[in-house]
């Protein structure tokens, strides 16, 4: 019995400092490039705009160990309007190019994406206008800037579970 409460202290301590077993290192750059995908996917299907938007940029906030091989991934990242439509049969948005910037919307979003195994799912998403691209773009109704800017930004306490990593300097050594 004691033995294995020792066992079971020492791998828990490992967990929770960060420290990883025998130099194995996860690699969790696969499940966060999932996890933009999952959350621009869900960007697209929810937005009124008619044109789907495709990420810029993309910075993982916090990774969480809510279970066995299941991970809640905070992520921050930009996205930009692709001259595709969004109702239009095609391939992912690999063949889709950027608009001309001053006719492109911008948004700034984060999400909360659960992932494990074969189990892909949008916790929350919001997302909020790019200010540059509002001052270049007359496009954007101030009633549409209320509705985004007015959304609840992701909890980011709300996973229960084990922090692997929080902050984008901390989680990047993570995403090699």
């Amino acid at each position: 019995m004691t033995q294995a409460f020792i066992l079971l202290l020492f791998f828990q301590c490992c967990c929770v400092s960060g420290q990883l077993l025998l130099g194995y290192r996860p690699n969790f750059s696969p499940l966060a490039d999932l996890a933009l995908k999952v959350s621009v996917d869900a960007f697209n299907r929810q937005s009124s705009h008619f044109s789907l938007h495709k990420p810029t940029s993309k910075a993982v906030q916090q990774i969480t160990l809510v279970r066995d091989n299941m991970y809640d991934i905070l992520l921050d990242f930009g996205i930009m309007e692709t001259d595709c439509l969004k109702y239009a049969r095609r391939a992912y948005m690999d063949s889709c190019l950027f608009k001309r910037e001053r006719f492109a919307s911008k948004e700034l979003c984060s999400s909360l994406v659960r992932v494990g195994g074969t189990f892909v799912a949008p916790l929350d998403i919001s997302c909020i206008a790019d200010v540059d691209a509002l001052r270049s773009s007359s496009e954007s109704s101030s009633e549409e800037l209320f509705f985004q800017r007015t959304r609840p930004a992701p909890l980011r306490s709300f996973s229960p579970g084990v922090i692997l990593c929080q902050g984008q300097f901390d989680c990047s050594r993570l995403l090699l």
